[in-house]
């Protein structure tokens, strides 16, 4: 149970041109059995998606060109810690956590804290909105993030290197510690990065088990398998050229970053295998742009092998 300690609690949105999934996102936040203070909300879109004035508890910083998550997660750790939170609790604006999930954090925090553990970073456990399926936590191993061993068999909490953005509660007496998200990526790796910033500095990221986040890990369709002799359709994930492009630069940069030399060239060889493996992809399930996002792809895997970073697509 939840000791009778006052903590100030703040949550920080990263929205990008949808304002029917934002607001869920803000209504989840809103009936939480532990009472958030204030909702800060970075709004990337085009055209603003919201308006404070909807809501008594919310500021906004409206960003057309677009500052990406890493951009977005900056601003706002440093205004929570300005602000004197004790927590900032991070989200996309596709994702819903239960009513009492912050409570149950909130609960596991003090328990292991009163066990000395340093924690950094506690997240609920995500699932999937279009699978259902459990998305772990990741560790380093070696040369490479691989999901922590047997996670599905766990029933209380673990330790891990790094959980998604969404959904992890950011203890603020440790983010002045620790070095703030990096400021070049853009989009995707951000939340692997952060966390890596808090291990390095000895701080625990801990998933808790007894309470789930849903959480929209992308955008899936009806495809059919331009390499299989059956004329039928499955369901699965699609991206933009742009998304694979930041995702496979940012994965290798940071992979390669981490990987130690005698391992780096099991890092460099496992990347090239991981980019013909969506070449592959792309080819069988992409609906169109099928030449584009290999070049993106391609193009993002070898600018994160030179280290060419920022908003560059």
């Amino acid at each position: 149970m939840l000791e009778n300690i006052n903590y100030k609690i703040a949550a920080y949105i990263t929205a990008y041109q949808d304002e029917k999934a934002l607001n869920k996102t803000i209504a989840a936040i809103q009936k939480q059995s532990y009472k958030i203070s204030e909702i800060f909300i970075v709004d990337n879109s085009q055209h603003q998606t919201i308006l404070e004035t909807n809501y008594s508890n919310i500021t906004t910083e409206f960003h057309p060109e677009n500052i990406g998550v890493d951009g977005g997660l900056n601003i706002a750790i440093k205004w929570a810690i300005e602000k004197q939170y004790d927590f900032l609790w991070l989200f996309d604006q596709d994702s819903e956590p239960a009513p009492d999930s912050l409570e149950i954090l909130l609960a596991k925090y003090q328990e292991l804290s009163a066990k000395n553990h340093h924690i950094g970073i506690i997240a609920p456990q995500i699932l999937d909105i279009n699978t259902l399926q459990e998305f772990p936590g990741y560790v380093f191993q070696d040369y490479k993030f691989v999901p922590k061993p047997q996670y599905s068999q766990i029933y209380d909490y673990y330790t891990c290197d790094g959980v998604i953005t969404s959904g992890s509660l950011v203890n603020l007496s440790a983010a002045k510690c620790v070095e703030l998200p990096q400021g070049n990526l853009f989009l995707d790796a951000v939340d692997y990065a952060y966390c890596m910033n808090f291990r390095h500095q000895g701080y625990e990221v801990i998933v808790v088990k007894n309470t789930i986040m849903s959480h929209r890990l992308g955008n899936y369709s009806q495809v059919k398998d331009r390499l299989s002799k059956i004329n039928s359709e499955i369901t699965t994930f699609t991206c933009l050229p742009s998304r694979y492009y930041y995702a496979c630069r940012n994965h290798t940069y940071f992979e390669t970053r981490q990987s130690n030399k005698r391992m780096l060239h099991f890092c460099l060889i496992h990347r090239c295998k991981f980019l013909m493996n969506m070449i592959i992809r792309i080819i069988r399930y992409e609906p169109d742009l099928v030449l584009l996002k290999i070049w993106a792809c391609t193009f993002g895997t070898f600018d994160g092998f030179r280290g060419r970073l920022g908003k560059v697509w």
